[in-house]
């Protein structure tokens, strides 16, 4: 059942591009919400807080906003070393969206470990689909300026093609689906904040779950009477796109935040031009602290009790003598939308075996 509750929440996660319509533009895709309040219950099944949020509003959305760019700025490059899989293998995470969910050719497919130097326990898997416009370095790249405490939340990177035309089937952008430790999404969507965000669904459900058996995942914190009274009796979510998208989206953004304050000199308060507001968002950015903000630091290695496993689940990527195999249930990611097109959340959904 704590794998069925973590997947309420779908915001990219219809897959069609009959709700979805084209993707905007990369620089309108993540946007800062204007309107007041992000939603009301009766319009938004996931609206919390009467869609209240701290405002003046954090502009962290986009890529090269000015959180991402702290981020950028701040975060250090790793090295790292890419090694080809040769056996015709994939990780069964990477098939079952990429090819079985989200309709993508598994011949346009490559599998990669990587290995990076701040963390050598074991490598992270990059699924590399071939209509990405940036190759495997540049998202390597990425992936490696995460610091590793945060980054070992996860072990797969599914990557896919930015166009539309690329596979008219997928209408997605950008989603995580931490039982499986794996985020799946279009290359334009591997940025720093945006991976932090994703990142935040990760640590959710395993760092700072309340019954996590590390290093796999548990029920998340967000889905906590700590968590959800922390946030009521703040009354206001951290952002829009948490007050409309709910706990766990909420929680994600928190941890934005709560890595600004950690890095930027002078903490959340002077990256947000001492927003008087920042006292009405308090409990939940101190029990965020409590449970995951050791996490959100720079430096650091991976530790080998907490890094999600490697996978070992895999399946022909090209069958041979035996098919993949094909999941009955269905599983709903979370996403990371923020889009300037409306989107239709589902809710919750089986997921069998997940």
């Amino acid at each position: 059942m704590a794998a069925i509750r973590r997947l309420v929440l779908a915001l990219v996660a219809t897959q069609s591009l009959g709700v979805l319509g084209s993707l905007p533009d990369p620089a309108k895709k993540l946007h800062k919400r204007s309107t007041y309040p992000a939603c009301t219950p009766s319009s938004t099944n996931t609206c919390i807080l009467g869609g209240k949020y701290l405002f003046p509003a954090l502009d962290w959305s986009d890529s090269h906003s000015a959180a991402d760019n702290v981020y950028r700025s701040s975060f250090v490059n790793h090295t790292f070393t890419l090694s080809q899989w040769t056996n015709n293998k994939i990780p069964e995470p990477c098939y079952y969206w990429g090819v079985e969910r989200d309709h993508w050719n598994p011949s346009n497919f490559t599998v990669y470990n990587v290995t990076f130097s701040d963390c050598t326990i074991s490598p992270f898997v990059i699924c590399m689909n071939s209509f990405s416009p940036r190759d495997v370095s540049a998202i390597a790249s990425e992936i490696g300026r995460i610091p590793a405490p945060l980054r070992q939340a996860n072990s797969m990177f599914l990557v896919y093609g930015d166009k539309d035309e690329d596979n008219s089937a997928y209408g997605g952008y950008f989603a995580s689906y931490s039982p499986q430790g794996i985020l799946i999404g279009r290359s334009i969507a591997y940025f720093p904040s945006a991976i932090v965000h994703e990142l935040g669904h990760a640590v959710d459900a395993t760092l700072a779950s309340p019954d996590a058996v590390h290093p796999n995942s548990g029920s998340d914190f967000s889905g906590t009477s700590t968590w959800r009274n922390a946030v009521t009796t703040d009354g206001y979510a951290i952002s829009a796109y948490g007050a409309e998208s709910g706990w766990a989206d909420n929680f994600a953004d928190v941890g934005r935040a709560v890595f600004l304050d950690n890095i930027y000199p002078g903490g959340l308060a002077a990256f947000s031009g001492n927003n008087p507001n920042l006292t009405k968002v308090t409990n939940q950015i101190n029990a965020f602290k409590s449970v995951a903000g050791s996490y959100y630091n720079l430096g650091g290695t991976c530790n080998p009790t907490l890094k999600f496993p490697y996978p070992t689940n895999l399946v022909d990527l090209l069958p041979t003598t035996t098919p993949a195999p094909t999941r009955t249930g269905t599983a709903t990611p979370y996403g990371q939308c923020e889009c300037s097109v409306e989107i239709i959340c589902l809710g919750q959904e089986s997921a069998n075996g997940s």
